[in-house]
């Protein structure tokens, strides 16, 4: 195919190849014994033990298609992982709305509660819409 072919399926700066794709911002100060506040338009959240919360979505959603996350403040010398234990966003919950258990782990892998003070970000993407049921890939193996 010629360089100057028109590529009539390229997705433009800002697109995505995830149909109906809506993206959650959540921000959690953590405090001495428990989650001491959280910032989060639509989101609940709830501290369920060290280290673990419970983020309450809106309403369910057919998958979760992306996590990221960062530390806005950290401990000097800490180093901690969130990691997505349940994902049950396609479940309604008692409000309604499905939720995804995600679980604060040093580098060793242990369970743990950050510092009093520290910040953590996440980001969820979600997607609702059913296209993206289609999209199921054939993993090929050596």
């Amino acid at each position: 195919m010629s360089a100057y072919e028109p590529d009539l399926f390229r997705l433009d700066a800002g697109q995505t190849n995830v149909p109906g794709k809506k993206t959650f911002h959540l921000e959690v100060t953590f405090g001495s014994a428990s989650i001491a506040s959280a910032h989060g338009k639509d989101l609940a959240v709830e501290d369920t033990s060290d280290g673990k919360l419970t983020v309450t979505f809106p309403r369910t959603y057919r998958r979760l298609t992306g996590f990221r996350h960062g530390w806005l403040k950290c401990q000097a010398g800490a180093v901690y992982f969130p990691v997505i234990l349940t994902n049950s966003i396609d479940t309604a919950a008692a409000s309604g709305g499905g939720t995804i258990i995600v679980e604060t782990r040093t580098e060793a892998g242990t369970a743990t509660a950050p510092a009093s003070g520290d910040i953590l970000s996440l980001e969820f993407d979600v997607a609702l819409d059913v296209l993206n049921d289609g999209y199921a890939i054939t993993v090929t193996t050596p």
